[in-house]
């Protein structure tokens, strides 16, 4: 259960008391399905970020404001600094960023510009602060954890595809026949290098993951520099799924080329330090895609957070349903582009 959103009135009470000075107004901005952000003007000073966090059962604010003070002690930045926190009023103040979503105006160098945050993130994971850093959410350590994540929402998706033919067919005629090809595949290939799919990944070969990264959480500032602003779920990963997650996200909807570019540069930097980094990309990469487009078909499910969003939209639900299925589709197809072997004969 979620607590109501806040008034602009209770940003302002709330954001003069975390500040320690008075607030003269605040306009909502950037709200998300997940929480609502307020642009608080101070009477003296620059602008300040109130946001505040639906009560969910996880804690988002807690995860998101010691990413941003780890980043912020060790100089990053790119990312908003933390100011104070109210974890009984759910709410956290933040440096100010201004800047237009960089999803609406793609440049060409932007696969370049993620790739560099996210390389440079790795340079502080021997950091003072690294190791108490928590697992980013839904983080995955092995093969068969990868495969049971998938399995898990496949099975909630095909309750929910009962009254929904369109759908069924996509699940049963594509998606689950390549998937089963692509999880074949990586169960051939560990037992072929005498290796265990089950086994965690050692947390010398593991990442710090903003995790839902992307151009759909960043902003371009005036010297087109992109600043990134969420860190809901930021931590420790395994580097493929980064990879994987960051060049998938429809959020960021990043061209083909762009997509292998980021794939290249970051593949270059993690495997230098892990020689089976390659291995189970290439074994990974599909079933992570599997499970995006699980993910984008959240909304079919009927108590699921995205098929309220897209209620909230208004106009016809089915209709917008019929296109996150259209969406899943395509992504479904650029998966396997990528592997032929994949496409269901």
């Amino acid at each position: 259960m979620s607590e109501p959103d806040i008034s602009a009135q209770d940003a302002i009470s709330i954001g003069s008391r975390l500040a320690g000075a008075r607030v003269a107004a605040a306009q909502p901005a950037r709200s998300g399905g997940n929480n609502r952000v307020f642009r608080l003007e101070m009477a003296q000073g620059p602008p300040l970020a109130l946001k505040h966090y639906p009560s969910d059962g996880r804690d988002r604010l807690g995860q998101e404001y010691d990413a941003l003070s780890f980043l912020a002690r060790h100089d990053i930045t790119s990312t908003p600094r933390p100011i104070a926190k109210d974890a009984d009023a759910f709410c956290a103040l933040y440096q100010w960023f201004d800047g237009e979503a960089a999803v609406l105006c793609p440049q060409d160098d932007d696969a370049d510009q993620l790739a560099d945050f996210l390389i440079e993130l790795q340079k502080l994971r021997n950091a003072e602060g690294a190791q108490i850093l928590r697992n980013a959410s839904a983080s995955i350590f092995s093969p068969e954890a990868a495969i049971a994540q998938y399995e898990q929402r496949l099975d909630g998706l095909r309750h929910a595809s009962q009254d929904q033919p369109e759908l069924r067919a996509f699940v049963e005629g594509s998606l689950v026949p390549s998937t089963a090809i692509a999880i074949g595949q990586l169960r051939r290939r560990y037992a072929e290098l005498g290796r265990d799919p089950a086994a965690d990944l050692a947390p010398a070969h593991r990442a710090l993951s903003p995790s839902d990264f992307g151009l759909h959480n960043a902003l371009r500032a005036n010297d087109g520099r992109l600043r990134f602003i969420d860190f809901e779920y930021f931590g420790w990963d395994d580097p493929v799924k980064l990879l994987s997650d960051t060049a998938i996200h429809p959020g960021s909807d990043l061209p083909e080329a762009s997509a292998n570019r980021l794939i290249e540069r970051l593949s270059r930097a993690f495997a230098a330090g892990d020689d089976a980094f390659a291995i189970r990309r290439d074994v990974l990469y599909p079933v992570f895609g599997a499970i995006w487009c699980l993910i984008v078909l959240n909304a079919y499910l009927p108590e699921s957070r995205s098929r309220r969003a897209l209620a909230a939209q208004g106009g016809d639900l089915t209709v917008r349903l019929a296109g996150q299925l259209d969406k899943a589709r395509r992504l479904h197809q650029t998966i396997c582009q990528r592997d032929p072997d994949l496409t269901p004969r």
